[in-house]
């Protein structure tokens, strides 16, 4: 699923919003935030999400991830606190657009594209009303242009 959805600019885009305490071991050799743990930032924020956004669901449905893109747009540094917002950009049959920012300090230091497919018993499969209704309610909220 490739497409042209992007995630918000704007924290405030996002429904869900996780604040992430950076450590020293999260900087490089540049004394910037190492870009594997800004990958891990997001995949912190991701499973903040699903607990929120996904609590009770007791079918077999998986939701996978099934490709990550990444924009790095500015340093981040230690010590400090993040913000990931997170929200769902775009919604299909059976896959989602995730979409991130990570910002600190109210600058946005980049953002995250996740698309997630639906499964049952190892297969595709639409997406299930009750699932479809709970991603409505996580939309990244337009932005003015």
């Amino acid at each position: 699923m490739r497409t042209n959805a992007s995630p918000g600019t704007t924290l405030g885009a996002y429904p869900i919003i996780e604040e992430i305490t950076t450590r020293v071991s999260d900087v490089d050799g540049y004394g910037h935030l190492n870009a594997i743990r800004i990958g891990q930032l997001y995949e912190e924020a991701r499973a903040s999400f699903y607990t929120k956004a996904l609590a009770n669901r007791s079918d077999d449905t998986r939701i996978l991830v099934a490709e990550l893109t990444f924009q790095y747009l500015a340093e981040g540094f230690w010590p400090g606190k993040v913000k990931v917002g997170t929200g769902i950009a775009k919604l299909n049959n059976t896959s989602l657009l995730m979409g991130q920012g990570l910002f600190q300090d109210d600058k946005l230091l980049g953002l995250c594209k996740t698309v997630l497919v639906c499964t049952r018993k190892g297969r595709s499969t639409p997406l299930p009303e009750d699932l479809r209704a709970a991603f409505l309610k996580q939309m990244i909220k337009p932005e003015a242009v």
